[in-house]
This record gives C-alpha cells, sequence and structure tokens, in this order.
C-alpha cells in the first residue's frame, strides 16, 4: 500500500481544508521555521496512532476565520493505493462491503482505494473510511463491516516517526519500539524463538543451581528471627527478549570503539535513518515513515548520502516517506520525488505556497530556505551537475551552449566538448555567485564564460578579486581573434559562421535584424537585434554550413585548452601534496 493524498482540515496550524498530492518517491516538505511542517507530520500520527492523545486546546486551531470563529471540527484523511497481496485483498474485500452499506453505486475499493478517516470533535476519536459519493457518511462503528475493515486496516498499516532530534533511548521508549519489535518478528521469527528458550534455560538453571541453595540458607536464617515467616522466594530479574533489544547499546568502531551516545548527533540520526531502512527491507506490512530534519548536524556530503537513503526507502512499493528538512542536499531530484513549500499566511495559519517534482526546476519554491532567495537557484543549479563532467563553463545564458554545440555538431567535431557541462547564470552578474558556487560544489575545472560588454567586464573584474585569472578561469568574448578592435561589446552570436549570419539577416530582415554599425576596417560590426537573436535560437540548426565553424572553434579550443590546462595543475598539486606525506 502507498499513501498517496493527504487532507488535513481544521488541525493546529492548518486552519480549514488543505490536500497535499503526494509522489511515489520520497516526499519533501520545506520552508522556514515554525511554518506548520511539524504539525503536518503530526497529523499523520495523530491519524495512523491510535495511542496519541488529541487535547483540543492544543490541537484545534485558535481561531478560525473562515468558519466565522463556530467551534471546529478535526478531521484527518488519508489515501492509500491498494497493491495485490493476498491480505491487501482481502482489505479491499471489507472495503467493497463496508461501502456497499452507503453507496449501490461505484466505490473507491473498486478502484483499488482506501480513504481512512479521523475525525476529532472532542477529546474522543472517531476512526472510519470514506465511501465514493456518500460524502460525510460513514458505516456505524459498531457493525460488523466497520470492524472487520478497521481491523484490517490497522494490521497492514504501520507507522513510524522520528522527530526533530530525537535520539534512540527516546526512540525506543515509544510506539517505534512496538513496530521494531514486530517487524523483527517477521523477520528472525525463528531466531527469536530459540533466543527465548535459551533465556527460559538460563532463568531455569540460575533458579535451581544457584538460587536455591542461597533461598533455603536465607529461609532458614529469617526463620530463626521470625518464626511466622515460613518461606522466602528468590526471582530473578532476568529481561525478556523484547525488553534486551530495547536496551541494546550501539558501539562503533573506527579506530577507537566509541558508545553511540557519546557520538555527534549527526552519526546518531544516520543510525536512526538506518533502522528505518530496516523496518522498510524486513517489514511484511506497508510502511509510513516519517523524518524530520535528516540533515541536522552533517555536513553536505553525508545529507547527500540521506538523500540516496531516503530514495531507496521511498523506491519500495509498500513504503511511503515524508520528509521535512532545511537542506536542498537532502532533496531528491528523482522524477518520483515530490517537494513541497509551506508558509504561514497573514493570519498565521499554515498553507501550500507551491510544489514541483524532483527533476523539475525548485529554485524559486527553495528560496525560503535562504537569506538570499536568489542563492536558492545557485545551489540549486550546482547540484544539477552529473559527476560523469570533466569541465564546468559558467555562462551568462543558455544560448552560448546552444550556439556552439550546433556549429560543432554542423561541421562534424562535437566530441571536442564532451564531458563539458554548461551551467547559465542568467545574467552577467549572476555569473560570479554562479561560478564560485559550482567550482565549491565540484573538484572539476570551472571556467567563467562572458561577453564582452559593460556588464560582463564588470564580472570578470568582480571574479579577478576572488583570484580568478583571465589566461586561465575567466575566458570573455572580446579575445576571440575576429572581434572588432573598434567596438567595445563581443557576444556569442559575433562567433557563428558568417555565412550562416547572412541567412538569419535574410529570414529576419535587414531593418528588424540589426540595430547598428560601427565601421572596423576592412569591414564593419553589426550589432544584432533580439528578433535576430530569437530566430538565431529557432533556425541556427537549418543554415549552418558544414565546413565552417566560424569563431566558434577557436571559442572550443580555447575551453578546451583552459580546462586541460586546469586538470594539469589540479594533478601535480595532488602529486605535491601525497609526496609531503610520506
Amino acid at each position: 500500500m502507498k499513501l498517496t493524498h493527504v487532507r488535513i482540515k481544521d488541525f493546529r496550524s492548518f486552519s480549514g481544508e488543505h490536500i497535499f498530492d503526494l509522489a511515489d518517491g520520497a516526499n519533501y516538505f520545506v520552508g522556514p521555521n515554525n511554518c506548520g511542517k511539524s504539525n503536518l507530520i503530526r497529523a499523520l500520527e495523530l491519524a495512523l496512532d491510535p495511542d496519541v492523545e488529541y487535547v483540543p486546546d492544543r490541537d484545534r486551531p485558535m481561531k478560525d476565520a473562515a468558519s466565522g470563529g463556530r467551534k471546529v471540527t478535526t478531521r484527518i484523511t488519508l489515501t492509500f493505493e491498494v497493491g495485490k497481496s493476498s491480505t491487501e485483498k482481502t482489505l479491499l474485500t471489507y472495503a467493497q462491503a463496508y461501502e456497499r452499506l452507503l453507496t449501490a453505486k461505484s466505490t473507491y475499493a473498486e478502484e483499488g482505494q482506501i480513504h481512512f478517516v479521523t475525525t476529532f470533535t472532542s477529546p474522543a476519536r472517531q476512526a472510519s473510511f470514506q465511501a465514493k459519493r456518500a460524502g460525510a457518511r460513514s458505516a456505524p462503528v459498531e457493525s460488523k463491516e466497520h470492524q472487520l475493515l478497521l481491523r484490517q486496516f490497522h494490521s497492514l498499516v504501520r507507522f513510524a516517526v522520528i522527530h526533530s532530534g530525537e535520539d534512540l533511548e527516546s526512540l525506543l521508549q515509544g510506539k517505534f519500539l512496538e513496530i521494531l519489535h514486530l517487524v523483527i518478528e517477521d523477520h528472525l521469527s525463528t531466531e527469536l524463538q530459540t533466543a527465548a528458550e535459551a533465556r527460559d534455560r538460563y532463568v531455569g538453571t540460575l533458579q535451581k543451581s544457584v538460587l536455591e541453595p542461597l533461598r533455603s540458607r536465607i529461609q532458614g536464617l529469617v526463620g530463626g528471627i521470625f518464626p511466622e515467616i515460613t518461606a522466602a522466594t528468590l526471582i530473578p530479574d532476568v529481561p525478556t527478549v523484547e525488553q534486551t533489544l530495547s536496551s541494546v547499546e550501539i558501539l562503533l568502531g573506527d579506530l577507537v570503539p566509541t558508545q553511540l551516545a557519546d557520538k555527534g548527533t549527526g552519526v546518531r540520526g544516520a543510525v536512526l535513518l538506518s533502522m528505518l531502512q530496516y523496518l522498510a527491507e524486513e517489514s511484511r506490512r506497508s510502511l509510513v515513515l516519517a523524518v524530520e530534519e535528516p540533515e541536522a548536524f552533517l555536513h553536505p556530503a553525508a545529507q547527500e548520502s540521506v538523500c540516496s537513503e531516503l530514495e531507496q526507502l521511498a523506491a519500495r512499493s509498500d513504503v511511503s516517506v515524508l520528509t521535512t528538512t532545511h537542506s536542498p542536499y537532502v532533496i531528491s531530484r528523482s522524477a518520483q520525488a515530490s517537494v513541497t513549500e509551506l508558509r504561514k499566511n497573514h493570519e498565521g495559519f499554515t498553507e501550500r505556497a507551491r510544489s514541483a517534482m524532483g527533476n523539475d526546476s525548485r529554485a524559486e519554491l527553495l528560496g525560503s530556505l535562504f537569506r538570499d532567495p536568489a542563492m536558492s537557484a545557485v545551489i540549486d543549479r550546482s547540484l544539477q551537475i552529473p559527476p560523469t563532467a570533466t569541465a564546468i563553463v559558467v555562462t551568462e545564458g543558455y544560448t552560448d551552449d546552444l550556439f556552439l554545440r550546433l556549429v560543432l555538431d554542423a561541421t562534424g567535431q562535437a566530441t571536442l566538448l564532451d564531458g563539458f557541462v554548461f551551467v547559465p547564470a542568467g545574467k552577467a552578474e549572476k555569473v560570479v555567485l554562479q561560478a564560485i558556487a559550482a567550482r565549491a560544489a565540484s573538484s572539476v575545472p570551472v571556467i567563467a564564460l562572458l561577453d564582452f560588454d559593460d556588464q560582463g567586464r564588470a564580472a570578470r573584474d568582480k571574479l579577478k578579486a576572488f583570484q580568478w585569472s583571465t589566461t586561465r578561469d575567466i575566458i570573455m568574448l572580446g579575445d576571440w581573434p575576429g572581434a572588432c578592435a573598434a567596438h567595445p561589446d563581443v557576444e556569442i552570436e559575433d562567433l557563428l559562421p558568417s555565412s550562416a549570419i547572412e541567412k538569419l539577416i535574410a529570414r529576419v530582415g535587414d531593418a528588424k535584424a540589426i540595430e547598428g554599425w560601427t565601421r572596423c576596417d576592412p569591414t564593419t560590426h553589426r550589432r544584432y537585434s533580439s528578433s535576430f537573436k530569437d530566430e538565431a535560437i529557432v533556425s541556427l540548426e537549418k543554415v549552418l554550413p558544414k565546413s565552417d565553424a566560424g569563431g566558434m572553434l577557436w571559442l572550443a579550443e580555447v575551453l578546451v585548452q583552459r580546462a586541460t590546462k586546469m586538470s594539469g595543475a589540479a594533478a601535480r598539486a595532488a602529486e605535491y601534496m601525497a609526496a609531503g606525506t610520506r
């Protein structure tokens, strides 16, 4: 079973009704502190754990403008897609019978769905199921259909949560321990039985061989002082197997063995996450797993490892994963994942701001994680760099990459830039931050490619202040040998083959394609309009010659030379450092 939708009505900071569509993969919820992310997790916990108490003064919204101040009813509805195992088929059979009490038409069960509803009008909890086209009506709780369906549902769905900052000790004192025991019973039933029998033998031997002689001696001594005492019994306090599992200490060994309790918070959190993995892999039931801020106290590389672990958990058809986070490194780029931003509105209530799939651009969505929202776009683009990249080129716009590759493809030289990844920053001033972030996020050469104009020159000067060199890290298009010495501006379209430029001008018309001229002996330099650039984006591939790459060949060769130079320098530095440590 997979959780596909969460509907929350009037719970804590959620005023009114809020619907969250969940993806097949991991589901991430982001937003600033105190935006309601934890309340979403607690709503799940309240719905799926009957032992969690509902406290109206705490869990009902303090004010409710939408209802005009009336008392509200908290309702949490969870929709599950049901699988095809025998126990799940039994669940759907019970669900079909339940819905038939309320409707003679089509049912959710026929569509392979279960809609589980938990309602709170007072501290009392009412669990029910939603029938298709039946509105808020539900079957009587004392009915056989309700009892069978509810029992089967709870036997198939388990919920585990790791709250923000929770440690192993507190985790194993709560509901998580019960679930862990059930999973261990599923996975190691024979071994548990063997351990239980061994414990019984140990207790029996202890009582017979050690405690019985001691008991007789104590009884005789005490009876001599108090004749009315005629019996004494010694009871060994030997924990059961389940109690022992609850108190097992974890010793982690690297160079020095260390108790888990003495490890850093990040390591302890990773152990908790590994326990979730165990639950998912060995459980014979469906799991809904909620993890709050798994990135706590982990450095970025370890946070990315957590992302991988969550992806693996969510990939299972019987596991649903919901994660709250403040870290872009934890969020998956899988097309199966989803990211949802939460925020508080002007009344102080939580609302969904926007959502995106994992492989969509989510720079705007992650903006709330940063003091400067633009930083999210920089980090988002940096994290998109594939591990197979051999060099990274940060450009102002995307046409540098587009035009260059089209020309190289047309002239049969596309392999020149194999392994090169182009990252468009959006504008010249953003190239600086993007290039620095890309270098921090990667170990391969990073080159900044800039137009030769006022904005490009300003960006160049800022990069130079960070010790970037125009002979190594920065390429200005004005360095092209074919550039007009008398003209201050050179952009990527100036490097196109001349025959392709003429054909593009013919398509647009001289008046619309050319904004101005500058004398440049023995020719003239033309300034191209946005209409010309738009036409080039659409039609360049159709007008390119097969034997002339124009200035693009120069650019490709310079990029390769710079990347090779930087890789060689890095290799020599690594060799020098290695020699120094020997």
